[in-house]
């Protein structure tokens, strides 16, 4: 049986900007690039409107019930 250790570091985690955004995250750009690749654009830009319609609306639907 092999041990395996733990490695505790007091380093904080990376904070997201839209500077480091991509750079950063290895898991992101992979993704970009299978859309690129497999010619899915369109298909990733319509599931982009959809997410955003559904987050902007949630986000009005909850500043109008703080407003009243």
């Amino acid at each position: 049986m092999s041990k395996v250790e733990t490695v505790t570091t007091d380093a904080k985690p990376v904070e997201m900007t839209i500077k480091n955004f991509r750079t950063n995250n290895g898991e992101i750009e992979n993704f970009y690039r299978y859309i690129h690749d497999n010619g899915l654009r369109r298909e990733a830009f319509m599931m982009m409107e959809y997410a955003i319609s559904k987050i902007t609306k949630a986000k009005k639907s909850k500043k109008s019930k703080t407003l009243q």
